[in-house]
């Protein structure tokens, strides 16, 4: 997932820069003092930079607003009961199959796929506590100054031993996308979340024992999810290798015992568990839950670029649900991919007909005004999407490609520099930015640009097209 961006880029490059100026600072939750270079008013920023684009990056919003405010209040009262009340947070069900859960400082949010099969309030609260304790330990922040600190001393190195390159190399830093803030986090890390999490729930009334049946739900979700796409936990995949640094369950489920045998006397409120609550309010996310597993069906034919099959499945997942606007978004690339360009618009439209600001139904009406030649229209809708989801890397290029069909060389540059950063494999990047720079009589970057596509496809029209540039232009370097 192309994910290397400017906002977050320049945000992350001032925290670098605050090395100058860092000092140890006293964690919230052991009160021990630690090297922090990241302060909690930057870190707030980051959680504001990242949260955008992770919405997207894990399906966007589950709409269902009595759902979202019945859970919402739990996640309101945990975070009120948390070591740094006072920092903001907006709390999501983000509408994807994957189970998993996480929080920063400005975003708490669990996936569809996890919630429908959790079985009680209290295996939700265990949930939300272990991502919220994450948060008020300052994990996040932690593993960012560490790896900070090691991108800065290779930055060091490179200026030391070469006498240049350094800045390039702390360039790369600030090019790291959202998907850092989900840094693996270490063995330590997560048995403090989970200490964390339990005596969140004990303090608030809920049962600490429903923890452990957490653990052992979380282990067979994330199993039936794997084996739906024809893979398992050994196998090499996002959710797995996000699981490799979690302790073994066995292991886990008996550190946990201890943790919840050392809190201090709690009273449970009524049961501890409240089941039927949480039954009642999410009976309807269960049902449209098992309809996605069909969708989910489609998505996987369709990346396999299987489009009979992805059809043929998207069409049985709308006809079990029609509200669902990724149900028709997915009909919609589907029908992009095969050149069907007026049904591709009608799906999209569907799809945002049921919700408005779905960011894939509108980055796919670009694709289809990009492909029928209205390339203006084409940028228009490629900058909304932006607007929604602010490191979606194929608008990006959207526009790069689109200013550059329109020979508008200056506006095309920008854009089309980062994708060549983010994905310098890629066949047309180089040799399109080589036509911009020598559009616009830059002649260095033109010919690194030239160079650069003979490298990754040579015998291309592009490739060609650097090629004779090249006789032409490299004498006068």
């Amino acid at each position: 997932m192309m994910i290397h961006f400017v906002s977050l880029r320049k945000t992350i490059l001032l925290f670098t820069l605050s090395f100058l100026s860092a000092s140890c600072a006293i964690n919230p939750v052991t009160g021990q003092h630690e090297l922090m270079l990241i302060s909690e008013q930057q870190e707030v920023a980051l959680g504001e930079e990242a949260s955008p684009s992770l919405r997207w990056e894990f399906g966007g919003d589950y709409r269902d607003s009595a759902l979202e405010s019945y859970l919402g209040a739990i996640v309101e009262n945990i975070w009120r009961n948390s070591e740094r009340p006072q920092l903001p947070y907006r709390f999501s069900i983000q509408n994807t199959s994957v189970p998993n859960a996480f929080a920063l400082p400005g975003y708490v949010a669990i996936t569809r796929g996890l919630l429908s099969e959790l079985e009680n309030e209290a295996q939700f609260a265990s949930v939300i506590g272990h991502e919220i304790g994450h948060v008020m330990a300052r994990h996040t922040a932690q593993r960012l100054s560490q790896q900070t600190l090691h991108q800065l001393g290779l930055a060091i190195g490179a200026s030391a031993l070469n006498g240049s390159g350094g800045g390039d190399a702390l360039m790369t830093i600030g090019a790291i996308g959202s998907k850092l803030i989900l840094l693996k986090y270490d063995r330590s890390q997560e048995l403090q979340a989970d200490k964390l999490g339990v005596k969140y729930m004990a303090m608030l009334g809920y049962d600490p024992y429903e923890a452990k049946k957490t653990h052992i739900i979380l282990e067979r979700v994330t199993d039936d999810y794997l084996r739906r796409l024809g893979r398992s936990q050994n196998t090499s995949s996002p959710i797995s290798d996000l699981l490799s640094t979690h302790p073994r369950q066995e292991v886990r489920l008996s550190e946990i015992d201890t943790m919840i045998r050392s809190l201090p006397p709690y009273s449970l409120y009524q049961d501890g568990k409240h089941a039927r609550q949480y039954q009642d309010a999410t009976e309807n996310m269960r049902t449209t839950n098992r309809v996605y597993f069909i969708y989910d069906e489609a998505e996987q034919a369709f990346r396999k670029k299987n489009f009979t099959t992805a059809e043929s499945k998207v069409r049985q997942a709308i006809g079990e649900n029609s509200r669902q606007a990724p149900f028709h978004a997915l009909l919609g690339s589907i029908k992009v991919q095969t050149k069907d360009y007026a049904s591709a618009e009608s799906a999209f439209n569907s799809a945002l007909l049921l919700n408005p600001g779905y960011q894939p139904a509108i980055f796919g009406l670009g694709l289809v005004r990009y492909y029928e030649g209205s390339y203006s229209r084409a940028i228009d809708a490629f900058k909304q999407s932006l607007k929604l989801y602010p490191n979606h890397g194929l608008s990006y290029y959207g526009i790069g490609k689109s200013y550059f069909k329109l020979h508008e060389y200056r506006e095309a540059t920008p854009y089309l520099v980062d994708i060549a950063r983010i994905a310098p494999r890629d066949v047309d990047v180089h040799g399109m930015l080589g036509i911009c720079y020598d559009s616009l009589g830059e002649i260095k970057p033109a010919v690194i640009a030239y160079r650069n596509q003979l490298t990754v496809a040579p015998d291309t029209e592009l490739g060609r097209h650097a090629r004779k540039r090249l006789a032409v232009l490299s004498p006068l370097l």
